[in-house]
């Protein structure tokens, strides 16, 4: 193993104390950097101290150097957005230093906390840029550092054979460099990508190797990933109370590092772990505390898995209405994740990096292409000057021939290149409409489906309870299915056109508030006027115009306390306008909505391009107005 964390601290505390001005910001700098796996304060302390050299010496490129160190401690201290806000501080002051270790360092750490975010188009993008730098900076050490962080960032989006190809590329590299810290990290990366293909036994010997590396080379906090790790392989081989033990474990060194994000999802897998083992009240009480705090900071993955967690422990209890509240918290927090269009957009700067990459070699062939005949035509025309005219002749004939030759060659290049190229722009389009599907089923049935299979468990634990419980479950689930029914044909509707009309958007509303008289008893009228004519949109633009209005409408039905809803379709300024007005209780809107279903509707409105404005008054209802162009 590589030398003690101590003992290299103490090098790097050493090294500092002969080194002066810049050199001195960056030594010290390097001691903070490494305390990092020891102990928070005293990385903090050091940071401290190498800021105070760089003011001293007033160089804002320094300044600008540990900023990004302090952007890393805050990433640390599961504060992503103060870490970004650090990295974008020094991120136009370093970009002009022209050094590739530098700025690669500066993109990977931005890209970091845009991942934390869950921003992850942008992770994988700034990750991207990092690896060209490091690559230009013949850098091998942050190459696989790259490889690292892009396994990452596809783990992320469930790609594990993917992420796994990164990992095992940045393996072999820091074992070729015999970087012993770096390749137990590694371990530890490959141990979660083979959790992600459910090849638990391979996951705990890898996440093994990295528990017992961590602990030999005196990284203590280092050893809360891989024991995370190890965790979760028990979990997946049922081993729970062993899986229980590692949790814990895994928190308390987390909570010593101080990394907030992450211990949310260490507590909601305790949580899981605590109800497989039947301790329900345990597992209640950690996970409803873990929601309460991500929902105080409004941190939307940790919310997701959270509630989910929450509606199966509520499941269990049973106590299905607050079950069924949790599954509606988790299903809000999926749509507004948007995992699948995040997916279809790392894919395409993926994409986009490797078909830069390509067109870079054609230019540089090309160029040695062109400069070979100026070479040419330099010597053919030394040759004519002394040459005799039949000389001369046989020497035009020639570069004619093999100007033409070149042309041809040229041509045949372009000509592939180019249906290549639209080969590729189809097969984009193609996935971007798969994508589309599949986040429409995934979303707006998928989850329904689910939560009818856990009715449909629980009904048959629960068999011999009586006829009265087993009324109450298919009751449950008659209503379910009719919701899966409805959403999924509305599904199929948008699947099967490549255009919707405006009246076909009309006709479904009518449809829905048919179905609104029939489910309140005709206790709530909605109507609909207005008539739209021929006008069509594209099938992305025409669903989420109708998913807005149907959200819009289901809003009023429950919230608005009002007995009359009007959907009006007018023309203003040759845009088609939608109103959705109720006449009800009203909100304040100066009260941020503490649901996600309005985060939800702007979403959708800004994706599809339609503009969405919400108006309320109190004790005089609530109007969404919607345009579009046609």
């Amino acid at each position: 193993m590589a030398q003690d964390i101590k003992k290299e601290i103490k090098a790097l505390k050493d090294t500092a104390q002969l080194k002066e001005g810049g050199d001195k910001v960056l030594a010290l700098k390097d001691v903070g950097m490494r305390f990092r796996s020891v102990n928070m304060d005293s990385a903090r302390y050091y940071m401290d101290m190498a800021f105070r050299q760089a003011e001293i010496m007033d160089d804002d490129h320094f300044r600008a150097r540990i900023w990004v160190a302090y952007g890393v401690l805050s990433q640390d201290e599961g504060r992503p957005k103060e870490a970004l806000d650090f990295h974008l501080k020094a991120k136009p002051i370093l970009e002009n230093s022209k050094d590739y270790y530098v700025l690669g360092s500066l993109y990977t750490n931005i890209s970091n906390a845009y991942e934390a975010l869950s921003e992850f188009d942008k992770a994988v993008d700034f990750q991207l840029k990092a690896l060209e730098n490091f690559k230009a900076g013949n850098d091998s050490l942050w190459i696989a550092g790259s490889y690292l962080n892009l396994g990452n960032r596809f783990k992320l989006i469930e790609e594990p054979d993917l992420s796994l190809e990164y990992y095992l590329k940045a393996m072999e590299m820091y074992k070729v460099m015999g970087n012993q810290y770096m390749l137990i990290s590694s371990y530890n990366s490959a141990a979660s990508a083979y959790i992600v293909k459910k090849e638990y036994d391979t996951a705990f010997e890898y996440a093994k190797k990295a528990f017992d590396g961590f602990g030999s080379m005196g990284a203590r906090l280092d050893q809360a990933y891989p024991v995370t790790n190890m965790a979760l392989a028990s979990w997946g081989l049922e081993n729970f109370e062993e899986a229980e033990r590692y949790y814990i474990q895994a928190i308390s060194l987390q909570e010593e590092r101080g990394e907030r994000l992450a211990l949310y999802f260490l507590r909601n897998d305790l949580a899981n772990v605590l109800l497989k083992q039947g301790k329900k009240i345990k597992a209640e009480e950690l996970a409803l505390t873990t929601y309460q705090e991500a929902e105080q900071i409004d941190f939307i993955p940790a919310i997701d898995v959270l509630s989910k967690t929450l509606s199966l422990i509520y499941e269990e209890k049973p106590d299905f209405e607050k079950a069924y509240v949790y599954h509606q918290k988790h299903k809000e927090a999926r749509d507004s994740l948007y995992f699948a269009e995040k997916a279809s957009e790392m894919f395409n700067l993926k994409e986009k990096y490797e078909s830069e990459q390509k067109e870079n070699e054609i230019l540089r062939q090309q160029n040695a292409l062109v400069e070979g005949e100026l070479v040419l035509k330099n010597r053919n025309s030394m040759l004519m000057g002394s040459g005799a005219l039949l000389a001369i002749l046989l020497i035009v004939g020639f570069l004619i021939f093999r100007e033409q030759k070149v042309k041809a060659k040229n041509f045949a290049r372009e000509t592939a290149l180019e249906k290549a190229m639209a080969e590729a722009r189809a097969q984009e389009n193609l996935k971007e409409q798969r994508l589309r599907i599949a986040r429409d089923l995934h979303d707006n049935i998928g989850s329904q489906l689910t939560y009818l299979t856990s009715i449909t468990d629980s009904a048959k634990r629960g068999i011999d309870r009586g006829e009265v419980f087993l009324m109450e479950k298919l009751t449950q689930m008659k209503q379910f299915s009719l919701v899966t029914i409805s959403e999924l044909r509305d599904t199929i509707w948008a699947m099967n056109k490549d255009e919707i009309s405006l009246e076909d958007i009309k006709e479904r509303t009518q449809q829905l508030a048919a179905t609104v008289h029939e489910a309140t008893d005709d206790k709530i009228n909605v109507k609909v006027e207005g008539n739209p004519d021929h006008k069509v949109l594209n099938a992305f633009v025409g669903m989420n115009l109708f998913r807005i209005i149907q959200e819009s409408v289901n809003n009023a039905v429950k919230h608005s306390g009002s007995d009359q809803i009007q959907v009006r379709f007018v023309y203003v300024d040759e845009k088609v306008q939608i109103e959705i007005e109720d006449f009800g209780k009203g909100f304040d809107t100066s009260k941020e909505s503490t649901g996600n279903g309005l985060h939800i509707m702007r979403n959708r409105a800004k994706k599809a391009g339609i503009y969405f404005n919400q108006e309320s008054l109190i004790g005089k209802g609530t109007k969404v107005t919607l345009q579009v162009k046609t």
